[in-house]
């Protein structure tokens, strides 16, 4: 009900209760509307990248969202047929995490023992549940998506899409099963994807909670040990991080120019605990020059040393199982823990006198972020897909600019990535996801493990496909699906053509694919990016969006990267919401941190929001967001900037009040807006100036632009220099008055729908109080503003007004500096330019320089000789400068005493800063250049006051 008057105040409450829904239920967020009403043959699609259904909203989130939605809304506004798809990620490991949890805490039980279908019902009936979570507050942060055409993962229309893509690609031979190094996480008991490890940088010891130990481990260590050299007295030291792994060693290699080793190579060690020789091998990628120049070699437990293995033929023997367990030919160590196991194996060492050190060391250690686990590298049969051709049709698509990546620095990224792209594994020994369309197929005179590996839709189609290559006529076919899962990257990866229907050719497929634009963060360029564009070429012939745009990582207002742990992650829920420092720490405390993690957040957190974090609102968080450049690699989000624009909000709603209580009731919108008053050219030329600017930068992606441009306006221009001057017009009724209210207006109407991609809610609350000259049922479909419906921007009268306004600034600085009342004095321009001098000559503009700097009265003459003396002189520019009429009002004797006491003590402080010059740090130095040039300042004020003195 827009018909009751506006609350005093702004309040994000009472903006954002109601207008969603009513967006959602008119149908404005379909591409329908925008058929119906805009422009059909003109089209914008964008695809949400989806999020895990398991989430709930992060700032990640909400930057993407904020970006998408900008670009979404001002093209809906620009009535181009316009359609952002909204879907969410089945998440498989994740999801299946969250629930084996909510098993072991409700039922008590394990998935094994619940077992693999009523454990899929278990997942589904959560998901139905709680997997709507984040949908609800993407809707309160008011994107505007097609809720119609959401779409899940794993429902049947992007199912059978899987599928489909699976065959297309086995068919084609590009996927293919094969014992390969892979990632293994003993917790998860699956394989996972680069994506999904944590790489921890570790520059000391540290101790872990790992899974399956009641011990914390230790790590970022060292171990130094001897091989002996057979047939010599001589030794080879090797180091390790990992020394359990030792028992997998199958050769020490060194470099083939490093002399300590000439003598050795050919030669062979013995293993201490097994019946072992390994071979001294060469090869120039050893860095002779760290540690002791030999390297030991476990190709089965390490990708580097697999790769080197390779090279030379070396054997790779697994010694660490499934479980995390010492298996095969250990000896002693046969069934340890791989971590006690470590200790052992040092202890073993030292007994047969061929251990040497143990010593800190900085290091990476790779954790698996769903479970905390340390990866376990692994030899295994797994599937993968052969990506070498897709990677080079990608790379030639980004080459040609068939695909333009923003911003320009990730091309290279790109290029590296792809130029050395390996094979992908995608199959996950999770139960939560797709299930591998593979079937092993045998006939009643095979075992099971003679059998072939059959593709297949369902287990008919697989069937029929056994039959065929097993080449036995009505011979019994024994048939098994693959209980593997595929890696949920892959179904991502089909994203953008199967949330339309692929490989159906449907009504939306057929009109919305490819997509015109991708966003999405820098961080998973290769993980989803770069598989969409292989995807979408390999399987529909078409690249499936044209411009990729890619926002850098968030981090804090320092600059760190946000962390549980370090107490500085800002909810957005808590930034729009509003939360004390008690809760939120509250928060912290119930979270699954460590306890010394926990001590050190808390810590982050009181120095961080020591006040917690006020009560912000949605739209002044989704314009912070967007006013980053988020093109940057780092963006250091401030809760603070978040406030500010707050109260910006504010600012937008009270001077919203006024201009509504000045038009009133019976006022009408002209439509054209034709005024000789020197004040109404300046503002509506810099609205014109403004509309223009937003136009150009929405169009490069430069959304910072288009905000900083926006806030710039309202604070600075509208609200800071044209709404005070009107109010001395709006004081008479007559044709003057009249005009200014048509500006107003225009400028209001303008400004609020130039800033609905940024600030839905309020722009709306406030748009539709209005009255409009043409009918439009919400801000959201109203037209994008255009300076061809604008007054054309004046450089004369605005660089004119700027000097008015810098005449403004000087006259309230100098009442300030010399502590006297600006009404008392009497100001005299000097313009030399004819040009300029007319314009400030405007009644209108003297009438502004008037109220806004509340001096006594405004003189413009064109030389110094009609200036009386006993004035204050500033130079404004090389044309213009402003003199101050003190004579009477200013105590000159009192005031070089007064400023006088003020140098004396920064030259005191001047003095202890230099002392310290030896070892400035860059922001000290710029510390200390602050404080000269206000000495130089302060000494400029006695000088005048002497001169006028004198």
């Amino acid at each position: 009900d827009t018909s009751c008057p506006l609350p005093q105040k702004y309040s994000p409450v009472y903006t954002e209760a109601a207008w969603y829904d009513w967006w959602v239920k008119e149908g404005f967020f379909t591409p329908e509307y925008q058929r119906k009403h805009g422009k059909p043959d003109e089209k914008f699609v964008i695809c949400l990248p989806p999020p895990n259904v398991t989430g709930t909203l992060h700032l990640g989130h909400a930057l993407t969202n904020s970006i998408q939605d900008a670009l979404v809304r001002w093209n809906r506004m620009r009535g181009v047929e316009t359609l952002w798809i909204p879907g969410c990620d089945h998440a498989g490991i994740a999801t299946q995490v969250v629930v084996e949890k909510k098993l072991a805490n409700t039922k008590g039980i394990t998935r094994h023992e619940l077992g693999r279908e009523k454990f899929i019902e278990e997942a589904w009936k959560w998901k139905n549940e709680k997997g709507d979570t984040i949908y609800e507050q993407m809707k309160r942060l008011g994107s505007s998506l097609d809720w119609n055409r959401a779409c899940f993962t794993m429902d049947e229309k992007m199912s059978e899409a899987v599928i489909e893509a699976f065959i297309t690609l086995y068919e084609d031979g590009l996927i293919f099963r094969s014992n390969k190094m892979i990632n293994w996480s003993c917790q998860l008991q699956s394989v996972i994807s680069d994506v999904e490890v944590e790489n921890v940088q570790l520059f000391r010891p540290t101790k872990f909670r790992v899974p399956g130990y009641e011990e914390m481990i230790e790590l970022g260590k060292m171990t130094s040990f001897a091989y002996p050299v057979v047939d010599s007295d001589e030794t080879v030291i090797v180091a390790t991080t990992r020394p359990e792994t030792m028992l997998g060693d199958t050769a020490v290699a060194v470099h083939p120019d490093d002399r300590r080793y000439v003598h050795l190579q050919g030669r062979v060690l013995r293993h201490p605990f097994v019946d072992r020789l390994l071979p001294i091998v060469c090869d120039e990628t050893v860095e002779k020059d760290l540690g002791t120049g030999a390297v030991k070699i476990t190709p089965a437990h390490d990708f580097k040393d697999h790769d080197l293995a390779q090279r030379h033929g070396l054997e790779s023997i697994s010694v660490i199982d499934k479980l995390g367990n010492m298996e095969n030919n250990t000896g002693k160590f046969k069934g340890m823990k791989r971590f006690h196991a470590r200790e052992a194996v040092k202890e073993e060492l030292k007994g047969l006198g061929l251990y040497k050190e143990t010593k800190p060391h900085e290091m990476v250690i790779p954790l698996c972020s769903r479970s905390g686990d340390v990866i376990e590298p692994m030899m295994m049969e797994q599937w993968f897909v052969n990506c070498e051709m897709m990677a080079a049709e990608a790379l030639t698509a980004v080459k040609l600019k068939d695909v333009e990546l923003i911003p320009d620095y990730t091309v290279k990224i790109w290029n590296h990535f792809l130029g050395n792209i390996e094979d992908w594994c995608i199959s996950r020994q999770i139960w939560w996801g797709h299930r591998i369309p593979m079937y092993r197929a045998w006939t009643q005179s095979q075992e099971e493990e003679e059998g072939v590996w059959v593709v297949g839709r369902n287990e008919e189609d697989a069937k029929r496909r056994a039959q065929e290559e097993l080449g036995q006529p009505g011979e019994v076919i024994n048939i098994k699906q693959d209980t593997d899962v595929l890696d949920t990257w892959f179904s991502s990866a089909l994203f953008p053509f199967s949330s339309l229907g692929w490989p159906k050719m449907t009504d939306d497929y057929l009109r919305y694919y490819p997509n015109t634009i991708l966003e999405t963060g820098s961080d998973i360029l290769f993980s989803w990016v770069a598989r969409m564009v292989m995807m979408g070429i390999k399987l529909t012939d078409r690249i499936p969006f044209k411009t990729v745009i890619l926002h850098g990582m968030l981090r804090d207002a320092n600059g760190r990267k946000m962390s549980k742990s370090l107490g500085n992650v800002i909810d957005p829920v808590d930034a729009i919401e509003g939360i004390s420092l008690e809760d939120l720490q509250k928060k912290l405390e119930s979270s699954n941190l460590d306890p010394r993690e926990i001590e050190t957040a808390l810590e982050g957190q009181k120095e961080d929001f020591p006040h917690g974090i006020p009560e912000c609102g949605t739209d002044a968080l989704r314009f912070t967001l967007c006013s980053y450049d988020y093109k940057e690699q780092s963006i250091n989000m401030n809760v603070q900037h978040v406030e500010r624009n707050r109260k910006f909000c504010n600012k937008i709603w009270q001077s919203f009040i006024f201009v509504s209580s000045q038009l009133g009731s019976g006022f009408k919108p002209s439509g054209d807006v034709n005024s000789n008053d020197i004040m109404d050219q300046w503002i509506l030329g810099s609205l014109c100036r403004t509309m223009e600017t937003c136009d150009k930068n929405f169009k490069s992606y430069d959304l910072h632009r288009v905000c900083i441009s926006l806030y710039e306006f309202w604070l600075l221009e509208f609200c800071g220099v044209y709404l005070e001057y009107s109010k001395t017009v709006l004081r008479k009724d007559n044709e003057e008055s009249k005009t200014t209210q048509q500006v107003l207006y225009t400028c209001m109407d303008n400004f609020l729908r130039a800033l609905s991609p940024f600030m839905p809610y309020l722009s709306e609350e406030l748009y539709q109080r209005l009255p409009h000259i043409t009918d439009h049922p919400s801000v959201c479909v109203a037209p994008y503003p255009q300076t061809s419906q604008l007054p054309s921007f004046n450089s004369e009268i605005d660089t004119a007004v700027n000097v008015a306004r810098s005449v403004v600034t000087t006259v309230l600085n100098s009442s300030v500096v010399y502590q006297i009342k600006a009404k008392q004095i009497p100001v005299y321009i000097v313009c030399r330019n004819k040009d300029q001098g007319h314009i400030l000559s405007h009644d209108s503009v003297k009438s502004m320089i008037c109220r806004l700097s509340r001096c006594k009265s405004i003189e413009i003459v064109t030389s110094e000789i009609e200036v009386p003396e006993s004035c204050i002189k500033t130079a404004i520019s090389g044309d213009v400068d402003v003199h101050i009429f003190v004579k009477g009002v200013l105590d000159c004797e009192a005031q070089i005493s007064r400023i006088q006491t003020k140098l004396e003590k920064l030259e005191k402080k001047l003095k202890n800063m230099k002392r310290k010059k030896d070892d400035l740090t860059p922001a000290y130095e710029d510390m200390v250049n602050r404080v000269e040039e206000e000495k130089k300042e302060l000494e400029k004020q006695i000088e005048d006051l002497n001169n006028l003195k004198s």
